[in-house]
């Protein structure tokens, strides 16, 4: 087996971690950055993200704020230097759960606001007397029940997953 250069490994682990950003719908630039620091030992400066990703500072430093948002990157100084340096949160299935939940809390959100919308529409309750609108007015309340079960069960996934059999 030959041996690799660490810079070489690296520079294979960067568009790998873009790939798998985009097959989860991040931005590409996202998972490269991520994935960069995820796999250095030390913290870097956006100038050396930048240099390494082949990016923009300006693009780098965007997706960095995104990142920090997020908690996958933390953001520390040097002394002797005025610059601000990043590392990677190493917990990705904590990152992972955190995503996932909060993007399913958003949808859900969304479907709860527009089903509220359509129930308190004047014109449902007028439907409730005809045959195809009481049809049609029971399917939705029995969205709004799933629903709330939906939430329910979400609302559960930060504990779920600190379970040992789900580490």
């Amino acid at each position: 087996m030959t041996k690799r250069d660490p810079d070489s490994l690296r520079a294979h682990f960067i568009p790998l971690a873009g790939e798998i950003a985009e097959m989860f719908s991040f931005n590409r630039s996202i998972g490269q950055i991520y994935g960069l620091l995820y796999a250095s030992p030390q913290a870097l400066s956006l100038e050396d993200i930048a240099k390494s990703c082949q990016m923009s500072k300006g693009n780098a430093s965007i997706h960095l704020r995104t990142l920090e948002a997020w908690g996958a990157v933390n953001r520390s100084w040097k002394p002797g230097t005025r610059k601000d340096y990043y590392a990677a949160n190493t917990d990705v299935k904590g990152l992972a759960a955190k995503r996932l939940q909060e993007g399913i809390e958003k949808r859900l959100a969304i479907i709860k606001s527009k089903l509220k919308s359509i129930r308190d529409d004047p014109s449902i309750s007028a439907l409730r007397s005809d045959l195809k609108g009481a049809y049609t007015v029971k399917r939705l309340e029995e969205l709004e029940s799933l629903l709330q079960q939906a939430e329910s069960v979400f609302s559960m996934l930060p504990k779920l997953m600190t379970l040992k059999r789900f580490l």
